[in-house]
């Protein structure tokens, strides 16, 4: 059996030009492309920043721009101070004014720190100035008055700041 002569397949003029222009057509169309690109983006409006205060020349070479101002950080902010609700020691049941003292009922389990200065309230104002004694009878204690016109029926209270910190 005879075997039979292999030519490989011979390329004609014509296919060897046509794929030619083909690979140079590759480079012309992406150089377009990007060309189209870079004009669209060119044509496209601008958005204008809001009206800002002029600066100073001296003040703007001061701050320096930096690269990564575009990112916004959240501020961490500390939690506001919260207040506290007034201890009230007491509320007045009896004033002598010839000797200057007055007789307060004690409110609940609360103690009176003997020597400390109290304050007096009668509708949301202050009426007088009280210093407590060490003289004690369950449940009522003596304060001389030091300063003031406390009447009957007013509230006492050791005045202490009414705002703590927050505990982190």
């Amino acid at each position: 059996m005879p075997i039979p002569d292999f030519h490989p397949p011979q390329l004609s003029f014509r296919q060897t030009k046509s794929s030619r222009s083909f690979l140079l057509q590759i480079p012309v169309f992406f150089t377009a492309l990007f060309a189209a690109l870079a004009i669209a983006g060119c044509a496209t409006p601008k958005k204008e920043a809001f009206a800002a205060k002029p600066k100073s020349e001296a003040a703007a070479e001061k701050t320096p721009i930096h690269w990564l101002s575009w990112l916004k950080f959240p501020k961490r902010t500390p939690p506001p101070p919260s207040a506290t609700p007034i201890d009230w020691t007491g509320v007045i049941r009896l004033v002598n004014e010839e000797d200057r003292f007055a007789l307060i009922q004690v409110q609940g389990a609360s103690g009176a720190i003997a020597d400390e200065k109290y304050l007096c309230i009668r509708d949301t104002e202050e009426t007088g100035v009280l210093r407590m004694t060490a003289l004690k009878n369950p449940p009522f204690l003596i304060a001389d008055i030091i300063s003031g016109d406390p009447r009957v029926g007013d509230k006492v209270y050791l005045p202490r700041p009414t705002v703590t910190a927050p505990v982190p």
